[in-house]
């Protein structure tokens, strides 16, 4: 930092995104052998964040792309420029992991490397910090990485009772865990079947395995016309209930 600057004007606040990656990537070092220099003035992330800051101010509106700054010359004071020098060259590589991290997670492109310099101004004061952003045009634009997305989710389908019934067949999705068979309207599987028990059977569905149980029906519950107590279903089994067929169908 032997370059010195006489006079900048003081950028506007706005504010900025929260960046807990570069704070941990730098901690260790700030912490450790430099921790005592920075317990005063300007530190390491208030820098990261007036650059983020500046990005956003500058970003230029083009047709179809949003154009970023990716050129800083950040001034210090005599005082705080000194304390950079011995993390000059790590701090820099952040810095530029930054600008590369802050445009792909906005979608804005860079028309060439990031550059980051630093100044130091004799007419600032400790604590003082500007920073100054501008298009430095490259040989060729950035290729700034887009954040990865999630892909989408997949519908689940989900298994179903199928009532046989003189006029057709009803599905009913096992959309609960445990769904109830009966006569009573407040079943989840109402039957109307003078055969059946007012709560004959119900059915319990876990990690994907569906299982009938029978209630302590009159008339007990048949599976594929065994008379169960409880019992696993798979795809294609029928549960009688009463003088009622209930198919059983997996997702």
């Amino acid at each position: 930092m032997t370059r010195e600057r006489s006079e900048r004007p003081s950028p506007p606040t706005k504010t900025v995104p929260n960046l807990r990656n570069f704070e941990r990537r730098l901690g260790g070092l700030v912490e450790g052998l430099f921790s005592k220099t920075f317990r005063s003035g300007v530190q390491p992330v208030e820098i990261a964040k007036r650059l983020v800051r500046a990005m956003d101010d500058g970003k230029q509106v083009a047709v179809s792309e949003v154009w970023a700054p990716n050129h800083f010359e950040i001034s210090l004071s005599s005082e705080d420029g000194p304390k950079f020098q011995q993390i000059e060259t790590a701090l820099v590589a952040e810095l530029k992991t930054v600008i590369l991290d802050n445009a792909a997670e906005r979608g804005w492109g860079l028309v060439g490397p990031p550059e980051v310099e630093f100044f130091v101004d004799n007419t600032m004061k400790r604590g003082d910090l500007q920073v100054e952003a501008s298009l430095v045009q490259g040989e060729q634009p950035v290729e700034v990485p887009k954040p990865a997305t999630a892909p989408a989710p997949v519908p689940q389908k989900r298994a179903q009772l199928r009532v046989i019934e003189d006029d057709g067949v009803r599905a009913i999705p096992l959309d609960k865990e445990l769904m109830t068979i009966g006569r009573l309207s407040e079943c989840d599987v109402v039957v109307n079947d003078s055969g059946a028990s007012r709560r004959h059977a119900q059915i319990r569905t876990a990690d994907g395995v569906s299982t009938v149980t029978d209630l302590g029906s009159t008339n007990g519950t048949k599976l594929n016309g065994r008379d169960v107590q409880s019992a696993p279903l798979s795809d294609g089994d029928r549960i009688t209930v009463g003088g009622t067929q209930i198919e059983f169908r997996s997702a």
